[in-house]
């Protein structure tokens, strides 16, 4: 028991001390996604995430998607296409201060991303739903606005594994199973709040 009691003694400071550094975010981002084939692209992203940062260098964040890919089809009279639904944990790198002496809070800062998720992909008219393993990396350029408030343009590419809808909304086989790497990509805009600065 006294032993128990002192490897408990010894991990408080510990745990003070990873506290002290570490730091909850909140994020919005809205913009461009698109898929290259079929040439789709359209201002229907929108995401949001909870960030959580270790120190200045690395952190997580768990983060949503919603894209919305539509195309002019020849079989139908309207556009047709998929709805993608996106859930990511994704491990986070601050290039800049990594590389430099410059600290997260500078106006400047790189932020590399990637991470793996869930991916659920509906179509406009056919039944079903698509459960996929998603596979997301991508680049954040930072711009501090004031304390805690920043700005970011994040440009993402999401490799959706095993999709069998096209983005046009048919079925990727008619008579076997067949299914591909869905890839599409963003370009959004948005704002990112950190709840405790470092000091």
């Amino acid at each position: 028991m006294k032993r128990n009691l002192k490897q408990w003694f010894l991990l408080i400071p510990l745990l003070i001390t990873t506290n002290s550094f570490a730091q909850y975010g909140i994020e919005i981002n809205y913009g461009l996604n698109g898929v290259m084939e079929p040439n789709i692209n359209n201002f229907s992203h929108f995401g949001a995430g909870i960030t959580y940062d270790f120190d200045e260098n690395y952190g997580l964040k768990l983060d949503f998607g919603s894209d919305k890919f539509r195309t002019q089809n020849p079989l139908f009279a309207e556009e047709t296409g998929v709805d993608i639904t996106r859930f990511s944990l994704q491990g986070t790198a601050n290039i800049t201060s990594l590389t430099t002496r410059a600290s997260s809070q500078d106006f400047f800062n790189l932020i590399a991303h990637a991470g793996a998720g869930y991916s659920l992909v509906k179509s406009s008219y056919n039944t079903g739903n698509d459960n996929l393993v998603n596979i997301i990396a991508g680049l954040t350029p930072r711009f501090r606005i004031t304390d805690g408030l920043y700005f970011t343009v994040d440009t993402s590419v999401i490799f959706n594994i095993s999709q069998h809808y096209n983005f046009d909304g048919s079925f990727s086989y008619t008579d076997a199973v067949n299914s591909f790497t869905g890839i599409t990509y963003n370009v959004t805009g948005g704002i990112v709040y950190k709840f405790n600065e470092y000091y």
